[in-house]
């Protein structure tokens, strides 16, 4: 097993975005505005609820409501076989430098995933504001324990989880939340 990744496209637009964030190679540019977003969503877990194509509308959607994704990669056609090739180890640490460098995370939660709950937990330790989303009429199949984290006495950041039913819906919670975590305008 490799342990460093193959640069995609994605990983260069990531890179950028978080130098740009922290004031950095942009060629006259000043420090970056908006919010980066830390998105996560389903990958091995597979995609019997939501398809892999509607989860990348959501993200695109993220980008073109002017947000900075330090994580794109996850709907990229081919992901699973190149990330197959790394070392475990690697993949979380490179993810969860992506976490901590975000100011909020937005998670599709339709499609069960051991690595999203973890990164959603990743993200509440960090004290990072989280949106959980999911497509309407899946209520029922969500975890309860993540649900449950919204309101929980032990959690102190900005949380909330929201079915939505279209992709316009979805903006328009993402819009709302970031704008009140992170003080958006």
């Amino acid at each position: 097993m490799h342990q460093a990744s193959p640069h995609s496209d994605n990983d260069l637009r990531t890179h950028l975005c978080l130098e740009e964030r922290k004031g950095g190679v942009m060629a006259g540019k000043t420090k970056l505005e908006k919010a980066v977003v830390y998105f996560g969503c389903s990958m091995l877990g597979g995609y019997g609820a939501l398809a892999r194509e509607e989860i990348a509308r959501l993200q695109r959607r993220i980008a073109e409501l002017g947000y900075c994704l330090a994580s794109d990669h996850q709907t990229e056609p081919g992901i699973l076989e190149r990330e197959a090739k790394l070392e475990p180890q690697w993949i979380h640490d490179r993810d969860y430098e992506w976490l901590l460098d975000s100011d909020v995370g937005v998670f599709e939660i339709s499609n069960p995933s051991l690595g999203v709950g973890s990164e959603i937990s990743d993200m509440i330790f960090a004290g990072k504001p989280v949106l959980m989303l999911f497509k309407h009429g899946l209520e029922d199949k969500i975890s309860s324990y993540i649900r449950g984290k919204v309101g929980s006495k032990y959690v102190s950041c900005p949380i909330e989880c929201h079915a939505y039913s279209d992709l316009n819906d979805a903006g328009n919670r993402i819009r709302a939340f970031i704008d009140a975590s992170c003080g958006e305008e």
